[in-house]
């Protein structure tokens, strides 16, 4: 059986990593963290709202620079991420990988 380097594997499954994380919505408090492709943002759920009915779309069927035009023509500002924000996205990170562990 042939087996790719360990580097190609390596990078495959990153790829894949990062391509199941393209879009992720996480609800902290009363704010939503977009993680879209290596990036994440923090807006209010109005904001995600007026998002949407710009782009005409979910938030998580939008590219990242989609994302940042559809909030550019809405008028979208992100919020400030937060320590707490990144202690959730870690959690969400580590939940994510023993998921995809099973």
């Amino acid at each position: 059986m042939f087996r790719a380097p360990v580097a190609r594997r390596t990078a495959r499954r990153t790829t894949r990593r990062v391509m199941r994380r393209t879009a992720r919505r996480l609800f902290v408090g009363g704010a939503v963290l977009l993680m879209v492709g290596g990036t994440a943002y923090k807006l209010g759920q109005s904001d995600v709202q007026k998002v949407e009915q710009t782009a005409g779309k979910p938030v998580e069927q939008m590219s990242e620079p989609e994302l940042q035009a559809a909030m550019q023509r809405a008028g979208v500002q992100e919020q400030q991420i937060t320590p707490e924000d990144e202690q959730a996205m870690e959690a969400a990170d580590r939940q994510e990988a023993v998921e995809a562990g099973r």
